[in-house]
Order: structure tokens, then C-alpha cells, then sequence
């Protein structure tokens, strides 16, 4: 049997969340080109199914409700039995996948989430990575070393239909932008407080681009993201005149996933935090300026360094979590309190040279 044919039905499994999804991409494709004949379907939470929906190199994404609950989690699993596996990747290594692939007569093999060196980097800033840092993108693949199969280096992808692009094309028309004028998103939300650079910063941000380039500056999040966004574009259009205050946009709670992904298409560069925004923008191969506060390379999250910049600063209290506080345990909150606006420009100019 050739090796291309070993496997004839693959199961991946990654539920959650948005960027842990777009960094399985270059692993899907991968795996699509080593098995061109085989089924190979996905496991994800609902919510972020639209994620995967049109991925040419999935046969089928199967979908968990958490709604649910356990109940739901045994119909997924009665529905995976019947498909018969013969191979499974888990990428999510937590207790529902874990429950879902146990039994199942495949070859299994999961992802190594590092927890001894991430345990020791954080409670005891004790560093056991090795000096090159390998991103999760990458260790994903640490899974499939022994079938042969690799990162492309082609990073990551997200399918978008052509109706989400002419509809998101459509809602800027109807605004008045100007496609000639260059398009700046910027994603100020973040799960948690200290992911979140200082709104007034990205004010500025924002203004220095309207005032130098004519850009236009559009927001995009999810609902819980609305009133922030309104407060900095508030802050950006208060000291300009009537003339430019068009020149903002709050789109943040009116865009689905896709609909983002389309938008972030369209922008000559997208300003975030560390976000799924971000990685959805590196996977529409749109310049990124990234900022980093209570998280750092170690953890695997960065962008990719193709078209991307990183702005963050080098303190001992750093990395303090790796998916963000309530609050800085120190009280500070240096490692965002200390990037500037200037810095954040700059690095967002840097990106544009490339």
C-alpha cells in the first residue's frame, strides 16, 4: 500500500478558540497533501465552525454545542464511532477530546502542550524552552514527524466565500470609504484586561494615520467590544474637525467571523492586540502590528514573522499568563503602561516597508 494511502479516514480534533483554529491551517493542508484521497474531518466548537466551513482540504466539520453540555458530547462521540477512524490527531489534548477519541479503534496521537516548561516560566520564571523558540503552528507537527509530514511554510489560511467580501465591500461603500484611501483596522479587545493595550494609545494611533496618510480607521470585535471601541474612536475624532469624523468606523458586534476575516482582507494593516483578530488578519496575508503585554514568545502564540511586527518590552515580570488577568499582579501593568504610540507607528510603518 503506498503511504499516501495508509490512512483512509482522518479525524483532527482542535474545539477552541479562534487563533488555536487558524494555527491548525498549515497542519490541515499538510495532512491533505500527504493523504490527497483521504476523509479527513474536524472536530470544533460550534461557534467557531465558520472558521473551517469552507476549507477545500476538509470533508466534513463536526461540531460540538457546549450548550449541550455532557449530553451533547455523547452524541458527538456515538457519531465519531460510526465513522470508524482509523487515525486521529488531537490537537486540543483536553478532557472533552480526550473522552471523545478514547475507544476509538485508530491510531492516536496528540499534541505536547509543553506544561512542565510553561509551568516553570510562569510560576517560577524559570526558562526551560530552547533558545529557538518553535510557535505552535509548528508544534503541531511534532505530532506527524513520523509519517513524514512537514510545515510548508505557506502559514496560515481562512476560506472566505465571495459573498462575505462583496457584503463587507458593500456596508464600506455604503459609509462613503474611498478605496483609494488606505484602510487601518484596529482590534482593541481582547479576552482579558491585561491582553489590552491602553485605549487612548490606540487613539492616537489612530489619529496619526488619519492626519498623515487620510486614512480610514475601522474597529472590529465581538459585541463585548462595542463600548470600548466607541470610546477610542470618540477619542480620535473629538480633537478633529467635522470634515474627518466619517473617517471612523465602529464595526465592532456587526460582523460575524467571516465577515471580519473579509474586512481584515481588505485593510493595508491591522493594529491588535494578541488576539484571534490577529492571526485572522495573518491569515488574509495582511500586515500585522502585534502587541505583546502579560504574554511573550515562549508560549507559541506570536504571529507569523512573514508581513508582522511585535511591540512589547523586555521586563522580569514577564510572561505573568498565558491567556491574560483580571489584573497586573504587580500593580503596574509596565508591559503595556510602557509601550508607546510612537513605538506602535513605528513598528506599524516598518511592516508596511516589507
Amino acid at each position: 500500500m503506498p503511504d499516501s494511502e495508509k490512512y483512509t479516514k482522518i479525524l483532527i480534533i482542535r474545539q477552541s478558540s479562534i487563533g488555536d483554529i487558524i494555527l491548525t491551517t498549515p497542519l490541515v493542508r499538510s495532512v491533505r497533501t500527504h493523504y490527497p484521497k483521504a476523509q479527513i474531518d474536524f472536530v470544533i466548537k460550534k461557534e467557531f465552525a465558520d472558521l473551517l466551513r469552507h476549507n477545500p482540504h476538509i470533508s466534513n466539520v463536526l461540531t460540538y454545542d457546549k450548550k449541550t453540555g455532557f449530553a451533547g458530547l455523547k452524541e458527538l462521540k456515538k457519531q465519531l464511532q460510526a465513522e470508524k477512524y482509523d487515525r486521529i490527531i488531537d490537537l486540543h489534548k483536553n478532557l472533552r477530546s480526550y473522552f471523545l477519541r478514547t475507544g476509538l479503534d485508530a491510531k492516536i496521537t496528540s499534541y505536547s502542550k509543553e506544561y512542565w516548561n510553561r509551568f516553570f516560566l510562569l510560576k517560577f520564571r524559570v526558562n526551560r524552552y530552547p533558545e529557538v523558540i518553535t510557535p505552535v503552528y509548528q508544534r503541531y507537527f511534532d505530532t506527524l514527524k513520523p509519517e513524514g509530514i512537514s510545515y510548508d511554510g505557506k502559514g496560515t489560511e481562512i476560506f472566505l466565500p465571495l459573498s462575505e467580501i462583496e457584503f463587507v465591500s458593500e456596508k464600506l461603500k455604503a459609509k462613503g470609504y474611498d478605496f483609494t484611501k488606505p484602510l487601518i483596522v484596529l482590534c482593541p479587545g481582547a479576552s482579558s484586561p491585561t491582553k489590552r493595550w491602553l485605549p487612548e494609545r490606540f487613539a492616537e494611533v489612530g489619529k496619526y494615520y488619519i492626519q498623515k496618510y487620510g486614512a480610514w480607521i475601522i474597529f472590529v470585535g465581538g459585541r463585548e467590544d462595542i463600548e470600548l471601541c466607541e470610546r477610542i474612536q470618540q477619542d480620535i475624532t473629538v480633537e478633529m474637525n467635522f470634515k474627518t469624523t466619517a473617517k471612523t468606523l465602529n464595526f465592532a458586534g456587526k460582523l460575524n467571523l467571516l465577515e471580519s476575516g473579509a474586512l481584515l482582507k481588505m485593510a493595508h494593516l491591522a493594529i491588535t492586540n494578541d488576539t484571534g483578530m490577529m492571526h485572522m488578519a495573518q491569515a488574509q496575508k495582511t500586515p500585522v502590528t502585534a502587541i505583546f503585554g502579560c504574554t511573550t514568545y515562549e508560549l507559541g502564540f506570536f504571529p507569523l514573522p512573514e508581513k508582522s511586527a511585535v511591540v512589547e518590552k523586555d521586563l522580569s515580570c514577564r510572561p505573568c499568563t498565558a491567556n491574560g488577568r483580571d489584573q497586573c499582579p504587580k500593580g503596574h501593568f509596565d508591559c503595556m503602561n510602557q509601550i508607546s504610540s510612537r513605538e506602535v507607528i513605528e513598528a506599524g510603518l516598518s511592516v508596511l516597508k516589507k
